[in-house]
């Protein structure tokens, strides 16, 4: 019984999570069509509010292009789409709602993270348009960018909580000597989560006026969906994530409200920001992301 009260559980907790990041969508294009001063999807249901479905299902049923793509590109995408899903299961909407718990929680979303990274350049390298290789290539340039900080700040959040079990970490009893340095450290961690959800300025991998969609460039109807589906994922789990680690929400529609806020505020610099070229994004991570949370850590460490 049990077992079937988790399987029903982590069923609609995922179709819920799939729905929002199919929402985010129409989100994203209602807001930069405002500031834009264009409507956005308006037509397909009232306020356009069944385009992400129709949308969904236009690319499960266009033509299928699973013959000319190799097994590598195949895999890379399910790869890609499973730890998009898989990092939501460790991340706790409220104290009392997870699907798992385990002590090492954090060292497991370090190394989801590190399969994503992976994923993403398997399915750049892994295609067969020189431009998909291109974008492959620069996303193994922008996951040297993001990776050592996003480590860094995970390990800084576990060490000023004293566990590296997620559902136990709680900013709100954290010492007040430390609120003012957990500011400086949530705005890095910001940043980072730009560089590692490939979001403008900072989306080296797809860069669509530079490279027609980049490592993407070759995937359609399903696949592209897939793809499509696990960039919403990141940008919801990122905003999941960030709220849990700073603001230490715990009732839920507090936590859906400091959510919405921070993936407004992602799509706000979609349209004010212009792209950063890759050789700007590593010199930003080492010689100033890096530097900035080594001292963050030792300054801790001396006042701890």
């Amino acid at each position: 019984m049990e077992i079937l009260l988790f399987i029903i559980k982590t069923f609609v907790f995922y179709i819920t999570v799939i729905t929002i990041s199919a929402y985010l969508s129409l989100l994203e294009r209602k807001l930069i069509g405002r500031i834009q001063l264009r409507r956005g999807p308006s037509y397909c249901g009232k306020y356009g509010l069944l385009q992400p479905l129709a949308d969904g299902l236009k690319l499960f049923f266009k033509y299928s292009c699973l013959q000319f793509h190799s097994i590598y590109s195949i895999f890379g995408v399910s790869l890609l789409l499973f730890c998009s899903l898989l990092q939501f299961a460790f991340v706790p909407i409220t104290q009392n709602f997870y699907l798992l718990s385990s002590n090492y929680s954090l060292i497991y979303l370090i190394i989801i993270n590190e399969m994503i990274s992976f994923s993403e350049v398997l399915i750049g390298v892994s295609s067969k348009s020189k431009f998909g290789i291109i974008g492959g290539i620069r996303a193994i340039f922008q996951k040297f960018a993001y990776d050592i900080p996003y480590i860094l700040i995970v390990i800084y959040i576990s060490v000023l909580n004293n566990t590296l079990n997620i559902n136990k970490i709680n900013v709100s009893i954290v010492s007040p000597e430390f609120n003012v340095l957990l500011f400086l450290v949530s705005i890095i961690f910001f940043v980072i989560n730009l560089i590692k959800i490939n979001h403008i300025p900072f989306d080296c991998v797809e860069a669509e006026s530079e490279l027609v969609a980049g490592a993407y460039t070759e995937y359609g109807g399903m696949l592209f969906g897939m793809i499509y589906l696990s960039d919403y994922l990141n940008v919801l789990f990122g905003a999941v994530l960030y709220t849990k680690f700073f603001l230490g929400v715990n009732n839920i529609i507090l936590f859906t409200i400091c959510d919405i806020l921070f993936i407004a505020s992602i799509i706000i610099i979609r349209t004010l920001f212009p792209r950063f070229l890759q050789q700007q994004i590593i010199k930003l991570s080492y010689r100033y992301l890096i530097p900035i949370c080594c001292l963050f850590l030792l300054y801790f460490i001396n006042l701890y």
